[in-house]
């Protein structure tokens, strides 16, 4: 038996809900990177308040297991596509899934039995099942919880680095057309996630203006960075304890949305032309109920 659900049962936090209040709507983004753009995200969301966004509006990263390096534009589609598949599934739909994965070791009625109150059952037999069920990333609970979002108010977007030393240009307008056709959003950064992190910690007019192609080359300077990521990586200093969002982004929300603007927003533009326009997606939930 193999795993073959993509998302990690972590893709969701399981807070105290009384301790805050509960979003009404939230845009669910799919990303390439399983590290930086989560830290960041989860720090907007976290600080979501101060930055002026209503709490009642927030952003969510779809995370993929550490192993998961699936991470082209398609792929992230993919990933996107398959929370939205997970979402809609009723009760019946899981316990087919699941009969269907365990009819060998497990009869029907013991895993509906699971389904609906597990504590009935005896405890050997009920952490066996559910330590069969994580061998295959299988997590109920998160299915469960799924069904509790807004179906109306919630979009779906992905945030897709343009790497021209990877990701072809056809290849690019062909999963913007998708996501347009299939009502997703879709954020690019061109070349990269790093290049939106940069606008926050540089004056990229005053400090870039003459080196533009060499951020759109973004070519390979050690082994470890990027031309991008190492400027990043000079200024805010990543580490094993994260990107300190508190203290290296936060305060310049505002500095990178102002700069990103200067730079194309449309997506088709920033396959060819450096550029992020997330900045879009920022202002969007700040605007949110008003």
């Amino acid at each position: 038996m193999y795993n073959r659900y993509r998302l990690t049962s972590t893709v969701y936090d399981r807070e105290d809900e009384t301790r805050k209040i509960i979003p009404e709507k939230r845009v669910f983004l799919s990303v390439e990177g399983n590290v930086t753009e989560k830290e960041y995200f989860d720090g907007l969301s976290k600080n979501r308040v101060k930055i002026g966004i209503n709490a009642k509006v927030d952003v969510e990263i779809l995370r993929r297991g550490k192993k998961d390096t699936n991470s082209a534009p398609r792929q992230v589609i993919e990933l996107l596509e398959e929370y939205i598949r997970l979402r809609e599934q009723n009760e019946d739909d899981i316990l087919r899934e699941v009969s269907d994965q365990f009819k060998e070791q497990f009869s029907l009625d013991f895993i509906k039995q699971f389904l609906e109150d597990p504590d009935k059952l005896p405890k050997k037999q009920r952490n066996l099942f559910a330590t069969e069920l994580k061998k295959i990333g299988y997590d109920i609970n998160y299915r469960k919880y799924l069904r509790k979002y807004n179906v109306e108010l919630d979009e779906f977007a992905v945030l897709i680095d343009r790497d021209m030393q990877t990701h072809s240009e056809s290849n690019m307008l062909e999963c913007i057309k998708y996501c347009r056709d299939n009502g997703y959003k879709c954020y690019i950064a061109n070349p990269c996630f790093e290049f939106w992190l940069l606008m926050h910690l540089a004056d990229i007019e005053a400090e870039f203006g003459d080196q533009l192609d060499l951020i759109k080359e973004n070519k390979k300077v050690s082994d470890q960075h990027t031309f991008v990521s190492k400027e990043v990586s000079d200024r805010a200093h990543h580490g094993k304890s994260g990107i300190n969002f508190a203290g290296k982004y936060l305060p310049y929300i505002d500095k990178a949305v102002i700069q990103a603007k200067k730079f194309p927003g449309d997506e088709n533009e920033l396959v060819d032309s450096i550029g992020c326009n997330l900045w879009r997606l920022i202002e969007e939930l700040k605007m949110y109920g008003k």
